[in-house]
């Protein structure tokens, strides 16, 4: 399972965190889950990861955001493209 754990405050559209796999839930303040808005399924590692931007489907609508979020590689160099993922707030431990 993969998640985004905040490491500082946002600027309203644009905010910084940190890819983690297999965290504890009390670390994430967002989970990853599919363009359909369903999460995935426990054990399964895999993740959807696109070239593009996603329409993110609401997992539970009017209950949660689902936002579409950009990981993003530069500080590493020119290794990787960025990849685009959905996020739905964590809520929960």
């Amino acid at each position: 399972m993969y998640c985004v754990a905040w490491t500082g405050s946002g600027n309203g559209t644009v905010r910084d965190g940190v890819l983690l796999m297999n965290a504890p839930g009390y670390q994430c303040g967002a989970d990853l889950v599919n363009s359909a808005g369903t999460r995935d399924v426990p054990g399964d590692e895999t993740v959807d990861f696109y070239e593009a931007e996603q329409d993110c489907t609401p997992l539970y609508p009017g209950t949660r955001l689902t936002y579409p979020a950009v990981l993003d590689y530069s500080s590493l160099g020119d290794q990787e493209p960025p990849q685009y993922v959905c996020l739905t707030e964590h809520t929960g431990a």
